[in-house]
């Protein structure tokens, strides 16, 4: 479950963070205190410097809203259904829940998922799971956020999986991540399983990135 969230968010961070701007010169928007910005991720200046060059050629006015990050998915998945995944990973994005994500919440989630530590890395996909951060993963929030992923893929996938292959799929996760058999997935299940599969373990750590100076 986690694994596969961590091959899509690296996607779409290399397609907003790694590139590089043709305008090479431009700074940070005098607004942003860049040392306020070093200090609160794991980025250095040069490094800030450079996804903020990337942020603004992708969004001119500073700012990212849910289309333009649905078109960034549909360049990354061109014969996906990507609205719904698109839409959960922005809501992770979006910390203040207005609707647009702007440059300080784009370069921590980046930071998180790029050179977080492992706690802070699993934070960041509970939310994926649990935005309201209600304490815990109900059965149809695990089915709707697998089958969204798997929507990425588009009916040209292969395997294409069923509707009932899905809710398979989702059962043998949810009794996996479901500690004690109590019905729901809890916060501190999802890390304690997290923490304990060397694949899972294995993808997170993974997402540590290299970014051009």
């Amino acid at each position: 479950m986690p694994e596969s969230s961590n091959i899509h968010s690296k996607k779409i961070y290399h397609r907003f963070a790694s590139r590089r701007s043709v305008c090479y010169q431009q700074d940070l928007h005098p607004t942003i205190l860049l040392n306020k910005v070093v200090d609160e991720t794991h980025f250095s200046k040069n490094e800030v410097r450079a996804i903020y060059r990337a942020f603004k050629e992708t969004s001119p006015n500073a700012v990212i809203n849910k289309n333009i990050m649905r078109e960034k998915f549909a360049e990354l998945f061109p014969h996906g259904d990507i609205e719904h995944y698109s839409d959960l990973l922005f809501e992770t994005f979006d910390n203040d829940g207005n609707g647009t994500i702007n440059f300080q919440e784009f370069v921590k989630a980046l930071s998180i998922l790029c050179r977080g530590t492992m706690d802070e890395k699993l934070e960041w996909l509970y939310k994926l799971y649990d935005p309201k951060d209600k304490g815990e993963i109900s059965w149809d929030r695990l089915f709707y956020v697998i089958t969204s992923m798997d929507d990425l893929m588009g009916r040209t996938a292969k395997p294409h999986h069923t509707r009932e292959q899905k809710s398979e799929r989702t059962n043998q996760i949810f009794e996996k991540f479901d500690v004690g058999r109590k019905g729901r997935i809890t916060k501190k299940d999802f890390f304690y399983v997290c923490k304990t599969d060397k694949t899972i373990l294995n993808s997170i750590t993974a997402l540590y990135t290299l970014l051009p100076g």
